[in-house]
C-alpha cells in the first residue's frame, strides 16, 4: 500500500507539472477527515477501506478540475466515490 502510495504521488505530481498549475501537499486521508467521510458529489458515506477498482472506493475530486484550470490544492479538492467522480468527469459539476 506504501508503494501504492508513492506511486499516485508520483503520477499525479508528474501530470500536474505538465498542466503547471500551483499545487499543495494533501492525502486522501486529510480530505476525507475534512470531508467528514462523505462523498461531496453524492453525500453518501464513504467507505476508506475499498480500493480501486471497486466503484463505491474514495476518490479525490477536483471542484474546478485541472483540465479547465483549477489547482491541485486542498481548498479545490473533496472526497467523492470513484464512481460518482468518474461520471462526473472533466465538468465543474454533476448535471442534475
Amino acid at each position: 500500500m506504501r508503494d501504492l502510495e508513492h506511486w499516485r504521488r508520483k503520477n499525479r505530481r508528474r501530470r500536474l507539472d505538465l498542466a503547471r498549475v500551483a499545487s499543495e501537499p494533501y492525502t486522501l486521508v486529510e480530505i476525507a477527515e475534512r470531508d467528514g467521510f462523505c462523498c461531496q458529489i453524492c453525500r453518501d458515506p464513504v467507505d476508506m477501506k475499498l480500493v480501486w477498482p471497486k466503484l463505491w472506493a474514495p476518490t479525490i475530486d477536483h471542484v474546478v478540475p485541472v483540465v479547465a484550470g483549477g489547482d491541485d490544492t486542498p481548498a479545490n479538492v473533496q472526497l467523492a466515490h470513484f464512481v460518482c467522480n468518474s461520471r462526473k468527469g472533466g465538468r465543474l459539476e454533476l448535471a442534475s
